[in-house]
């Protein structure tokens, strides 16, 4: 039996026939967008775009070993899987339910993965002894390629984090400061809420942080409330203190929370936790 990994994998590269391509009921089935994988709580792949039978899908994709697994590891009780799009599987065994009861629609990779490639799956990862698993392939490998390999990924990052700095800079103006701002909120937040970070760095306007910076207990009820983390009540002097300083915030700068779903509490080291 192979591993959800390896069907994360599959599906990641979008390594299997798409001839033909259907879902369990039969409905046809194109990949704009495979989406981006999620190592972290949640859905395995976010903000995915499929058609299915003739409708284009934007969401979330879940990936299961069994199509039962849904419900072994109880999805069905969890808001974070109820904008899944397409249940992605190796065996549908029984249908599965959004909470109005209508079927997601299931994709099984199967019969759609070739011999050749579950074959080298099954070499890379049988039992023998290894100290990595690619060890009798990696020296085949010519040297040049390997380097020239390395060489691209270092400038592909370099790249890519220069880019999104320009567009940031384009957006704002050349606003430096604010950019500033934004990327150590990122940074800060890591690679598990790094995204969540960004996103609270972006929901209001920075201009609030040059006006409140002499007043610490107003940015810290800036950056809780904008986090969606003081909506409850709590019997604790320094909660209420930040949730009535928020409150008043919140209607002079005619502010709108994000949604704290989104922060990971999972996988964190507790300085950062």
């Amino acid at each position: 039996m192979v591993q959800e990994d390896f069907l994360h994998y599959l599906w990641k590269f979008q390594f299997f026939t798409h001839k033909e391509l259907f879902t369990s009921d039969h409905r046809s089935i194109q990949v704009f967008n495979a989406g981006a994988y999620n190592v972290n709580s949640g859905p395995d792949f976010f903000n995915a775009k499929v058609l299915i039978g003739g409708q284009l899908w934007a969401g979330n994709i879940e990936i299961h070993v069994k199509a039962s697994d849904w419900y072994v590891h109880h999805h069905e009780k969890d808001s974070n899987y109820d904008n899944v799009i397409l249940h992605v599987v190796w065996e549908n065994d029984i249908e599965i339910y959004h909470k109005n009861n209508t079927v997601i629609p299931a994709i099984e990779l199967r019969p759609l993965v070739s011999e050749k490639v579950l074959e080298r799956y099954y070499n890379l990862f049988s039992k023998q002894s290894k100290r990595i698993n690619c060890e009798n392939q990696i020296g085949k490998i010519d040297k040049f390629v390997l380097n020239n390999w390395l060489e691209n990924l270092y400038i592909e990052r370099l790249q890519q984090k220069s880019e999104f700095i320009v567009k940031l800079l384009n957006k704002s103006n050349n606003d430096w400061e604010k950019v500033l701002f934004q990327l150590l909120a990122k940074n800060f937040g890591l690679k598990v809420n790094g995204d969540s970070f960004f996103n609270l760095a972006s929901s209001f306007d920075f201009k609030i942080i040059r006006k409140e910076k002499e007043k610490l207990i107003n940015l810290e009820a800036l950056f809780f409330g904008q986090a969606g983390f003081l909506e409850n009540d709590m019997d604790d002097l320094y909660f209420n203190q930040l949730k009535k300083e928020y409150q008043y915030l919140k209607l002079k700068y005619d502010l709108i929370p994000v949604f704290n779903g989104q922060f990971q509490f999972f996988r964190l080291r507790p300085n950062n936790f």
